[in-house]
C-alpha cells in the first residue's frame, strides 16, 4: 500500500511538471500571438482587466484550495461534506462577483469592444467554482487535472488563431473569449476525469462545514489577496497613474511571469500534501523541509538568473520592438525569485504548522510597502516603478516570515542554499561580462551561461546521482530516512 502511494505521488508530480511545461508553451503562443495582434495599448486593456479578474477570481476562491486540501487530507471521513461546503462558498461568491462585473460595465464609459470583452472575461467566474483541483490534490490524482488544463490551453490558442485567420486581425473581445473558453473546458475534461475515478462529486449534499471554512479560510483569502495586490494588481495602477503604452508593458510583463508562478504554484501542490501529513512530527516536519527547500533553490535560482539575460535576448524579437520598454520591468520581476522562488515555503511551512498569523502580518506589511512605493514610482518611471513595487512586496512578506521561521524550525539548509545562489549568480554575472568585454551576441552569451552555471552547480555537488534519488524519494512521499538509503 505504502510502495502504491509513493508512485501515486511520484506518478503526479511527474504529471504536473509535465503539465506545467506544455503550458508554459501554450500560454507563450498565446501571449505572443494576442501580444503582436493587439498592439502594447490593447493588450494593456486586456491585462488591465485581467488583473482585475485575477484579483476577483481570488477573492472567489477564498483561500479554500490550501484549506480544503488540508481538510480533506486531515478528514476523508468527511469529503462530502467539505466538498459541498466548498462548492457552496465558491458559487455564491463567484455568481455576486459576476452581476457585480456586469453592472460595473454596464455604466462605465467604455466603447462596445471594451465593454464585451469586460463581461466575456468575467464569465470565467461562472466555471470557476465547478474546478476539482483541491479534490485532485487531496486524493494525491493532480496529473488527473492535468488533461482538462492542457485542452483548455489547446482550445485557447486554436481558437484565436483561427479567428485570426479568418477575420485578418483580432480584437480584445476576441482574447476574451479564448481566455473565458479555457476554463469552460478544463472544467468539462476535469468532471469526466473525476467520475472515472470514482470521486464523490455530490455539489448540495448536507454540511455542517460551510461556516468553519469560512472561518479558517479567511487569513488565507486575505494573504492571496495581498500577494495579488503588490504583483497582479500593478498593472492597474499603471493604468492609473501612467500611460496606456506604460500599462502595455506591464501587462506583458505580468504575463509573462505567470508560467513561472504556475509552475511554482503546482510544485507547492505537490508538497503541500507532503508538509502537511508531517506538520504532528516535528523531527519529520523539519527532516522534509531540509530537503524541500534545497530542491526549490536549485529550481528558482537558475531559472531567475539564466531568465533575466534570457529576456533580454528573447523578448523584443518574440513579440516586437514596439514591446522593448517590457524588458526591464520583466528582469526586474525575475530577479526576486531568487529569494522568493523558495522563500515562499517559509510562510506555507508554518501555516502547515498552524501559525497563520505570522505569513498574514508579512503578506499586509510588504503590500502596504509596496503599494505606497508603487503610488510614488509609478508616475514617474510607469512599468518599471510598478514592477519595483512587486519586487518590494515579494521580498519583505517573505523576509518578515523568514524571521520567525528559523526562531521555529531551525533547518540545517542555509549553507546549501547560499551557494545555489552564488553558483546562479555567477552564470548572470558571466553573460554581462562577456557583453560588455567581448560584445559576444546575446545568444552565445546565453548558452556560455548556461554551461557556467551547470559547472559551478557540479562543482557544489548539487547536481549528482545521489541529489536527484534524494529528490525522488522525497516527491514519491517517502520517509526521510528512506530517502537517505
Amino acid at each position: 500500500m505504502s510502495n502504491t502511494l509513493s508512485q501515486r505521488t511520484l506518478g503526479n508530480a511527474t504529471a504536473l511538471a509535465i503539465g506545467a511545461a506544455a503550458e508554459t508553451v501554450l500560454q507563450l503562443a498565446f501571449l505572443i500571438l494576442a501580444g503582436r495582434q493587439l498592439g502594447p495599448e490593447e493588450f494593456g486593456f486586456y491585462g488591465y482587466v485581467l488583473a482585475i479578474l485575477t484579483f476577483v477570481s481570488t477573492a472567489a476562491h477564498y483561500g479554500l484550495t490550501v484549506i480544503s486540501v488540508r481538510e480533506l487530507s486531515q478528514r476523508p471521513a468527511d469529503e462530502v461534506s467539505i466538498f459541498a461546503a466548498t462548492f457552496r462558498i465558491r458559487a455564491g461568491l463567484s455568481l455576486a462577483f459576476f452581476i457585480a462585473a456586469i453592472i460595473v460595465a454596464a455604466f462605465t464609459p467604455l466603447t462596445d469592444v471594451h465593454r464585451s470583452a469586460v463581461w466575456i472575461m468575467f464569465a470565467y467566474l461562472l466555471f470557476q467554482p465547478f474546478d476539482l483541483s483541491l479534490l485532485f490534490d487531496a486524493h494525491k490524482l493532480s496529473r488527473w487535472d492535468v488533461p482538462g488544463k492542457i485542452a483548455g490551453r489547446l482550445v485557447s490558442v486554436g481558437l484565436l488563431f483561427t479567428l485570426w485567420q479568418i477575420k485578418g486581425g483580432i480584437t480584445v473581445a476576441d482574447v476574451a473569449i479564448c481566455s473565458s473558453l479555457l476554463m469552460l473546458v478544463n472544467v468539462l475534461i476535469g468532471w469526466i476525469a473525476a467520475r472515472g475515478q470514482g470521486l464523490s462529486l455530490k455539489l448540495f449534499a448536507p454540511t455542517r462545514d460551510t461556516r468553519r471554512l469560512l472561518r479558517e479560510s479567511a487569513p488565507v483569502v486575505w494573504s492571496n489577496l495581498l500577494v495579488l495586490a503588490y504583483s497582479q494588481i500593478q498593472t492597474v495602477f499603471v493604468k492609473w497613474f501612467s500611460t496606456d503604452l506604460e500599462t502595455g508593458f506591464s501587462a506583458l510583463a505580468s504575463r509573462l511571469i505567470m508560467p513561472i508562478l504556475i509552475f511554482k504554484g503546482i510544485l507547492y501542490r505537490v508538497f503541500l500534501p507532503l508538509i502537511s501529513e508531517s506538520a504532528a512530527d516535528r523531527e519529520v516536519f523539519t527532516e522534509r523541509l531540509e530537503k524541500i527547500f534545497p530542491a526549490l533553490s536549485l529550481i528558482f535560482m537558475p531559472m531567475a538568473a539564466l531568465g533575466i539575460p534570457a529576456v533580454q535576448v528573447l523578448l523584443v524579437p518574440l513579440f516586437g520592438a514596439e514591446y522593448a520598454g517590457a524588458v526591464l520591468p520583466l528582469q526586474i520581476i525575475l530577479s526576486h525569485l531568487i529569494f522568493t522562488g523558495m522563500g515562499s515555503l517559509f510562510g506555507t511551512a508554518l501555516l502547515a504548522a498552524g501559525d497563520t498569523r505570522t505569513p498574514m502580518i508579512g503578506l499586509t506589511v510588504g503590500c502596504v510597502i509596496s503599494l505606497g512605493c508603487s503610488i510614488l514610482l509609478i508616475p514617474h518611471y510607469g512599468a518599471v516603478g510598478a514592477a519595483w513595487g512587486t519586487w518590494l512586496g515579494e521580498v519583505i512578506s517573505c523576509g518578515y516570515a523568514l524571521v520567525k521561521f528559523v526562531t521555529v524550525f531551525r533547518p540545517r539548509i542555509y549553507g546549501r542554499m547560499l551557494r545555489i545562489a552564488a553558483a546562479s549568480l555567477a552564470s548572470t554575472a558571466a553573460f554581462y561580462m562577456l557583453n560588455i568585454f567581448f560584445s559576444l551576441p546575446g545568444g552565445y552569451g546565453l548558452i556560455i551561461s548556461a554551461v557556467v552555471l551547470i559547472a559551478a552547480l557540479r562543482v557544489i555537488g548539487e547536481i549528482s546521482p545521489d541529489r536527484l534519488r534524494a529528490w525522488r524519494s522525497l516527491i514519491a512521499g517517502k520517509s526521510p530516512e528512506a530517502s537517505n538509503e
